[in-house]
Protein backbone atom coordinates (compact mmCIF):
# COMPACT_ATOMS: atom_id res chain seq x y z
CA UNK A 1 0.00 0.00 0.00
CA UNK A 2 1.28 3.44 -0.86
CA UNK A 3 2.04 5.88 1.76
CA UNK A 4 0.24 8.86 1.54
CA UNK A 5 1.85 12.46 2.06
CA UNK A 6 -0.71 14.86 3.68
CA UNK A 7 -0.63 18.43 2.83
CA UNK A 8 0.56 19.45 6.37
CA UNK A 9 4.06 17.55 5.96
CA UNK A 10 4.53 19.01 2.84
CA UNK A 11 4.46 22.37 3.72
CA UNK A 12 5.88 21.69 6.93
CA UNK A 13 9.05 20.20 5.20
CA UNK A 14 9.13 23.26 2.83
CA UNK A 15 9.05 25.51 6.60
CA UNK A 16 11.77 23.47 8.25
CA UNK A 17 14.13 23.73 4.94
CA UNK A 18 13.31 27.25 4.63
CA UNK A 19 14.66 28.16 7.89
CA UNK A 20 17.70 26.80 7.38
CA UNK A 21 18.24 28.27 4.23
CA UNK A 22 17.53 31.69 6.20
CA UNK A 23 19.81 31.44 8.66
CA UNK A 24 23.37 29.82 6.99
CA UNK A 25 22.34 31.84 3.78
CA UNK A 26 22.68 35.03 5.77
CA UNK A 27 25.81 33.77 7.45
CA UNK A 28 27.52 33.51 4.66
CA UNK A 29 26.50 36.32 2.94
CA UNK A 30 27.98 37.99 5.64
CA UNK A 31 31.22 36.05 5.39
CA UNK A 32 31.69 36.16 1.36
CA UNK A 33 30.07 39.42 0.58
CA UNK A 34 28.17 37.55 -2.06
CA UNK A 35 24.43 39.25 -3.35
CA UNK A 36 23.83 35.79 -4.97
CA UNK A 37 23.90 34.07 -0.83
CA UNK A 38 21.79 37.58 -0.02
CA UNK A 39 19.04 36.67 -2.51
CA UNK A 40 19.75 33.39 -1.17
CA UNK A 41 18.92 34.08 2.06
CA UNK A 42 16.13 36.61 0.72
CA UNK A 43 14.45 33.51 -0.84
CA UNK A 44 14.51 31.65 1.74
CA UNK A 45 13.04 34.25 4.18
CA UNK A 46 10.50 34.33 1.26
CA UNK A 47 10.12 30.55 1.92
CA UNK A 48 10.09 30.89 5.37
CA UNK A 49 6.80 33.71 5.48
CA UNK A 50 5.13 32.45 2.77
CA UNK A 51 5.52 28.62 4.25
CA UNK A 52 4.06 30.01 8.09
CA UNK A 53 1.42 31.71 6.18
CA UNK A 54 0.76 28.67 3.95
CA UNK A 55 0.48 26.22 7.60
CA UNK A 56 -1.59 28.81 8.89
CA UNK A 57 -4.14 28.54 6.49
CA UNK A 58 -4.25 24.76 6.54
CA UNK A 59 -5.36 24.63 9.59
CA UNK A 60 -7.71 27.46 9.28
CA UNK A 61 -9.28 25.95 6.58
CA UNK A 62 -9.65 22.63 8.57
CA UNK A 63 -12.19 24.16 10.95
CA UNK A 64 -15.55 22.42 11.46
CA UNK A 65 -18.65 24.71 9.54
CA UNK A 66 -20.77 26.54 11.91
CA UNK A 67 -23.79 28.77 11.60
CA UNK A 68 -22.08 31.36 10.74
CA UNK A 69 -20.10 29.53 7.87
CA UNK A 70 -22.00 26.51 6.83
CA UNK A 71 -20.21 25.31 4.26
CA UNK A 72 -17.22 25.38 6.49
CA UNK A 73 -13.39 27.72 6.13
CA UNK A 74 -12.36 25.57 3.03
CA UNK A 75 -12.18 28.32 1.22
CA UNK A 76 -10.07 30.31 3.38
CA UNK A 77 -6.89 28.88 2.48
CA UNK A 78 -7.16 30.80 -1.18
CA UNK A 79 -6.78 34.20 0.87
CA UNK A 80 -3.44 32.64 2.75
CA UNK A 81 -2.28 31.71 -0.80
CA UNK A 82 -2.85 35.37 -2.49
CA UNK A 83 -1.02 36.79 0.64
CA UNK A 84 2.25 34.20 -0.15
CA UNK A 85 2.47 35.35 -3.62
CA UNK A 86 2.24 39.15 -2.97
CA UNK A 87 4.81 38.83 -0.11
CA UNK A 88 7.10 36.32 -2.39
CA UNK A 89 6.51 39.25 -5.44
CA UNK A 90 6.85 42.36 -4.02
CA UNK A 91 8.96 41.76 -0.71
CA UNK A 92 11.69 39.05 -1.70
CA UNK A 93 11.52 39.20 -5.69
CA UNK A 94 12.25 42.89 -5.71
CA UNK A 95 14.81 43.58 -2.86
CA UNK A 96 17.06 40.62 -4.80
CA UNK A 97 16.88 42.67 -8.03
CA UNK A 98 17.76 45.88 -6.29
CA UNK A 99 20.69 44.55 -4.56
CA UNK A 100 21.40 42.18 -7.65
CA UNK A 101 21.74 45.36 -9.50
CA UNK A 102 23.62 47.28 -6.98
CA UNK A 103 26.51 44.59 -7.27
CA UNK A 104 26.12 44.43 -11.47
CA UNK A 105 26.75 48.17 -11.36
CA UNK A 106 29.30 48.38 -8.72
CA UNK A 107 30.76 45.15 -8.42
CA UNK A 108 32.17 44.39 -4.86
CA UNK A 109 34.71 41.08 -4.16
CA UNK A 110 33.34 38.15 -3.44
CA UNK A 111 35.53 36.32 -0.60
CA UNK A 112 35.42 32.53 0.56
CA UNK A 113 33.80 31.93 -2.86
CA UNK A 114 33.99 27.82 -1.95
CA UNK A 115 32.35 28.83 1.26
CA UNK A 116 29.09 30.06 -0.54
CA UNK A 117 29.68 26.93 -3.61
CA UNK A 118 29.19 24.51 -0.93
CA UNK A 119 26.37 26.21 0.99
CA UNK A 120 24.44 26.20 -2.47
CA UNK A 121 25.47 22.72 -3.20
CA UNK A 122 23.40 21.90 0.05
CA UNK A 123 20.97 24.43 -0.57
CA UNK A 124 20.20 22.11 -3.72
CA UNK A 125 19.88 18.74 -1.73
CA UNK A 126 16.82 20.07 1.18
CA UNK A 127 15.29 22.03 -1.24
CA UNK A 128 15.24 18.96 -3.85
CA UNK A 129 14.09 16.69 -1.09
CA UNK A 130 11.24 19.44 -0.25
CA UNK A 131 10.61 19.71 -3.96
CA UNK A 132 10.30 15.99 -4.65
CA UNK A 133 7.87 15.59 -1.49
CA UNK A 134 5.24 17.80 -3.15
CA UNK A 135 5.58 16.40 -6.85
CA UNK A 136 4.67 13.09 -4.86
CA UNK A 137 1.69 14.40 -3.68
CA UNK A 138 1.01 16.09 -6.78
CA UNK A 139 1.26 12.80 -8.36
CA UNK A 140 -0.67 10.61 -5.71
CA UNK A 141 -3.56 13.02 -5.96
CA UNK A 142 -4.90 11.10 -8.67
CA UNK A 143 -2.85 7.98 -10.06
CA UNK A 144 -4.27 8.18 -13.42
CA UNK A 145 -2.96 11.86 -13.78
CA UNK A 146 0.87 12.84 -14.20
CA UNK A 147 2.34 15.92 -11.71
CA UNK A 148 1.88 18.47 -14.06
CA UNK A 149 -1.35 17.91 -14.94
CA UNK A 150 -2.25 18.58 -11.52
CA UNK A 151 0.00 21.34 -11.41
CA UNK A 152 -2.45 22.84 -13.85
CA UNK A 153 -5.83 22.20 -12.53
CA UNK A 154 -5.74 20.53 -8.86
CA UNK A 155 -7.60 22.68 -6.08
CA UNK A 156 -5.07 21.89 -4.08
CA UNK A 157 -3.58 24.92 -3.72
CA UNK A 158 -1.61 24.65 -0.51
CA UNK A 159 0.84 21.77 -2.19
CA UNK A 160 0.87 23.58 -5.48
CA UNK A 161 2.38 26.71 -3.81
CA UNK A 162 4.73 24.86 -1.75
CA UNK A 163 5.76 22.94 -5.22
CA UNK A 164 6.25 26.50 -6.88
CA UNK A 165 8.47 27.37 -3.36
CA UNK A 166 10.41 24.35 -3.52
CA UNK A 167 11.10 24.36 -7.04
CA UNK A 168 12.50 27.82 -7.01
CA UNK A 169 14.62 26.93 -4.08
CA UNK A 170 16.06 24.27 -5.80
CA UNK A 171 16.21 26.44 -9.24
CA UNK A 172 17.51 29.65 -7.55
CA UNK A 173 20.24 27.25 -5.23
CA UNK A 174 21.15 25.59 -8.96
CA UNK A 175 21.54 29.27 -10.46
CA UNK A 176 23.48 31.04 -7.86
CA UNK A 177 26.31 28.05 -7.85
CA UNK A 178 25.97 28.80 -11.84
CA UNK A 179 26.31 32.64 -11.20
CA UNK A 180 29.39 31.94 -8.41
CA UNK A 181 30.86 29.29 -10.54
CA UNK A 182 31.18 31.92 -13.28
CA UNK A 183 32.64 34.52 -11.12
CA UNK A 184 35.14 31.89 -9.69
CA UNK A 185 35.96 31.09 -13.48
CA UNK A 186 36.34 34.59 -14.71
CA UNK A 187 36.42 36.80 -11.26
CA UNK A 188 34.16 39.43 -12.35
CA UNK A 189 32.22 40.16 -9.52
CA UNK A 190 29.47 41.32 -11.83
CA UNK A 191 27.72 38.06 -12.27
CA UNK A 192 27.19 37.81 -8.90
CA UNK A 193 25.08 40.90 -8.87
CA UNK A 194 23.13 39.48 -12.12
CA UNK A 195 23.03 35.79 -10.39
CA UNK A 196 20.89 37.66 -7.58
CA UNK A 197 18.73 39.71 -10.40
CA UNK A 198 17.69 36.49 -12.43
CA UNK A 199 17.23 34.74 -8.61
CA UNK A 200 14.90 37.91 -8.28
CA UNK A 201 12.84 38.14 -11.20
CA UNK A 202 12.19 34.08 -10.76
CA UNK A 203 10.55 34.50 -7.30
CA UNK A 204 8.36 37.06 -9.04
CA UNK A 205 7.44 35.33 -11.54
CA UNK A 206 6.74 32.62 -9.64
CA UNK A 207 4.75 34.63 -7.73
CA UNK A 208 2.50 36.15 -10.52
CA UNK A 209 1.84 32.16 -11.14
CA UNK A 210 0.43 31.86 -7.90
CA UNK A 211 -1.54 34.52 -7.67
CA UNK A 212 -3.25 33.98 -10.98
CA UNK A 213 -4.07 30.29 -10.48
CA UNK A 214 -5.70 30.88 -7.48
CA UNK A 215 -7.35 33.90 -8.46
CA UNK A 216 -9.10 31.69 -10.78
CA UNK A 217 -10.28 29.78 -7.44
CA UNK A 218 -11.15 33.15 -5.22
CA UNK A 219 -13.45 33.94 -8.24
CA UNK A 220 -15.22 30.32 -7.90
CA UNK A 221 -13.89 28.00 -10.65
CA UNK A 222 -15.56 25.14 -11.48
CA UNK A 223 -14.50 21.39 -12.08
CA UNK A 224 -12.48 20.43 -15.31
CA UNK A 225 -14.76 18.64 -17.64
CA UNK A 226 -13.26 15.37 -16.93
CA UNK A 227 -14.29 15.74 -13.78
CA UNK A 228 -17.94 16.46 -14.33
CA UNK A 229 -18.44 13.92 -16.89
CA UNK A 230 -17.57 11.48 -14.30
CA UNK A 231 -20.03 13.15 -11.89
CA UNK A 232 -22.86 13.24 -14.12
CA UNK A 233 -21.92 9.59 -15.26
CA UNK A 234 -22.34 8.52 -11.48
CA UNK A 235 -25.40 9.75 -11.21
CA UNK A 236 -26.40 8.32 -14.41
CA UNK A 237 -25.74 5.00 -13.46
CA UNK A 238 -28.17 4.64 -10.31
CA UNK A 239 -31.33 3.27 -10.65
CA UNK A 240 -33.97 5.22 -11.30
CA UNK A 241 -32.52 8.52 -12.83
CA UNK A 242 -33.40 9.10 -16.34
CA UNK A 243 -30.76 12.11 -17.60
CA UNK A 244 -29.20 14.75 -15.96
CA UNK A 245 -30.63 18.04 -16.73
CA UNK A 246 -27.57 20.36 -14.83
CA UNK A 247 -24.53 20.51 -12.74
CA UNK A 248 -23.08 23.33 -11.54
CA UNK A 249 -19.80 22.99 -9.53
CA UNK A 250 -17.52 25.33 -7.35
CA UNK A 251 -14.36 24.76 -4.89
CA UNK A 252 -15.18 25.40 -1.36
CA UNK A 253 -11.35 24.63 -0.61
CA UNK A 254 -8.32 22.36 -1.48
CA UNK A 255 -9.77 19.19 -2.48
CA UNK A 256 -13.80 20.47 -1.21
CA UNK A 257 -16.07 20.78 -4.05
CA UNK A 258 -19.85 21.93 -3.97
CA UNK A 259 -22.12 20.21 -6.53
CA UNK A 260 -25.23 20.54 -7.26
CA UNK A 261 -27.38 18.64 -9.87
CA UNK A 262 -30.40 18.49 -10.97
CA UNK A 263 -31.74 15.21 -12.52
CA UNK A 264 -34.90 13.89 -13.76
CA UNK A 265 -36.59 10.29 -12.48
CA UNK A 266 -38.69 8.06 -13.71
CA UNK A 267 -42.21 8.83 -13.79
CA UNK A 268 -44.98 6.86 -10.63
CA UNK A 269 -42.57 7.09 -7.98
CA UNK A 270 -43.64 8.08 -4.64
CA UNK A 271 -41.84 10.24 -2.19
CA UNK A 272 -39.88 7.29 0.22
CA UNK A 273 -38.51 5.96 -3.55
CA UNK A 274 -37.59 9.27 -4.47
CA UNK A 275 -35.40 9.74 -1.34
CA UNK A 276 -34.41 6.72 -1.55
CA UNK A 277 -32.63 7.81 -5.65
CA UNK A 278 -31.51 11.19 -4.11
CA UNK A 279 -29.54 9.28 -1.67
CA UNK A 280 -28.03 7.22 -3.86
CA UNK A 281 -26.71 9.56 -6.01
CA UNK A 282 -25.11 11.78 -3.01
CA UNK A 283 -23.66 8.34 -2.21
CA UNK A 284 -22.07 7.08 -5.52
CA UNK A 285 -21.02 10.58 -6.87
CA UNK A 286 -19.16 10.86 -3.59
CA UNK A 287 -17.96 7.24 -3.85
CA UNK A 288 -16.47 8.09 -7.71
CA UNK A 289 -15.05 11.48 -6.67
CA UNK A 290 -13.92 11.90 -3.25
CA UNK A 291 -12.67 15.33 -3.50
CA UNK A 292 -17.21 16.50 -3.78
CA UNK A 293 -17.80 17.64 0.38
CA UNK A 294 -21.15 18.73 -0.23
CA UNK A 295 -23.62 17.64 -2.53
CA UNK A 296 -27.45 18.63 -3.42
CA UNK A 297 -29.76 17.13 -5.53
CA UNK A 298 -32.55 18.36 -7.27
CA UNK A 299 -35.60 16.62 -9.28
CA UNK A 300 -37.01 18.57 -11.88
CA UNK A 301 -38.71 17.99 -14.95
CA UNK A 302 -37.05 18.60 -18.63
CA UNK A 303 -38.47 21.58 -20.28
Amino acid sequence: MTKSISDIRVVATSFVVSISDVVLNFAISLITGSTVMLSQALQGLSDLVTGGILYKGVRRSERKADNLYQFGHGREIFFWVLMAGIVMFVGTGGMSVYFGYQQFTNPQLVESVWLALGMLLFGIATNGYAFSLSVKRLNRLDPSKRWYHQLLHSSIVETKATFLIDFLGTSSAVLGFIALSLYFITDNAAFDGLGSIVIGVSMMCVAVLLVNDVRSLIVGKSVEPQVAERIIGSAQSVHGIQSVLDLRTMYLGSARLLVIIEVHVKDDLDTDQIEQIVDNVKEVVQSNVPQVHHIQVEIETPD
